[in-house]
């Protein structure tokens, strides 16, 4: 699998060393109502992959072919559910929220296309934001490289106060290792709520024996992906919008691609 391991170790540490801290902080404090994002800058892919060094590299999507079947329980949370199961259709500006249901509890997750840039190749390479309304707000930043299948170069993490973080990804969005084993599908129709309308249900068979059913929409902003439904994890769209701004306003921290990786 061309990512290393020590990268995603240290990213996770990093990740429940700061969620730990600040949920034994925070444990009493409710959870923050949605709020007008503030106007922050982008950061662009250039400008970060030049903070990393130049030992980081830029992958190709070459890179991406092929997952180590041994890996990809730890491949598969690198790659936002509802940029896996959908069709990546981005306009910068452009929002979906979902409701969010895990064994932790119920919360929302803004997401949004707020950055473009063109490669030197010709291929946009677009900045899309995951915004946690949780406590504390977490941030989850990808960068996905456009054209007929979508590649998710990195991903950062950001939770206030610390320094975000990220790792190199190298993995295509749509790839069907990580979206299981397509079992059944048929035609539904969604009667109610924001995105009524007529709608494709799938299901799929993960390597561990688990099933996730997956309802395509294309009345659905970015992915048109209106719900995913998993053993322990529920996504469920409520809304979307045009107005994102970026909420990223600081390089991150790079764990840097190493050598022939």
């Amino acid at each position: 699998m061309p990512r290393s391991r020590l990268a995603v170790s240290i990213l996770s540490l990093w990740l429940a060393a700061c969620t730990e801290a600040d949920s034994r902080r925070e444990a009493d404090v409710p959870m923050k109502p949605l709020a007008q994002a503030p106007v922050a800058p982008v950061v662009p892919a250039s400008q970060a992959a030049r903070a990393e060094g130049d030992d980081a590299g830029v992958a190709t999507p070459d890179a991406g072919a092929g997952i180590d079947p041994r890996r990809l329980k730890e491949a598969r949370p690198l790659v936002p559910a509802p940029l896996l199961y959908g069709q990546f259709k981005p306009t910068v500006g452009t929002w979906v929220e979902y409701e969010l249901r895990t064994r932790q509890g119920t919360s929302r997750v803004r997401i949004a296309v707020v950055g473009e840039t063109v490669r030197d190749d010709g291929l946009p390479l677009y900045q899309l934001e995951l915004d946690h309304q949780t406590t504390p707000r977490t941030l989850v930043v990808v960068w996905v490289q456009g054209g007929e299948r979508p590649f998710v170069e990195k991903l950062a993490v950001s939770v206030p106060p610390h320094a975000p973080i990220s790792m190199p990804v190298d993995l295509y969005a749509d790839s069907p290792e990580l979206r299981g084993t397509l079992e059944a599908e048929q035609d539904t129709e969604l009667r109610k709520g924001p995105f009524a309308g007529k709608a494709r249900q799938r299901g799929f068979r993960l390597e561990t024996g688990h099933s996730v059913v997956v309802v395509n929409a294309p009345q659905v902003p970015l992915f048109g992906v209106e719900s995913i439904r998993e053993a322990e994890t529920t996504w469920s769209a409520r809304g979307a919008g045009t107005d994102a701004r970026p909420l990223l306003d600081a390089v991150p921290i790079a764990i840097p691609r190493l050598p022939g990786q």
